[in-house]
């Protein structure tokens, strides 16, 4: 949540360097955890990846590389995040 939070905070700076409003859901909205949760979701859906037949390994969706084996978090732990 630090690096969500660091993020928020640069996109803030440079929404007022650029003069543009920042609109933001209050916490009480019916739609705050929602839309928490869709941009969660969107940050992630890049790194799916799908069991490689007999293989041990995953293939990402992203690059069509193969990960190792393990589980898909480990298998794609060694990724950058975004």
């Amino acid at each position: 949540m630090m690096h969500a939070d660091n993020v928020r905070t640069q996109l803030q700076r440079q929404m007022e360097k650029l003069a543009i409003d920042i609109v933001s859901v209050p916490a009480s909205s019916p739609s705050f955890y929602n839309n928490i949760r869709m941009a969660l979701v969107n940050g992630y859906v890049m790194q799916v990846a799908h069991k490689e037949g007999g293989r041990s390994g995953y293939k990402t969706l992203k690059d069509n590389q193969v990960r190792g084996g393990g589980t898909a978090g480990r298998a794609l732990s060694d990724r950058a995040p975004l």
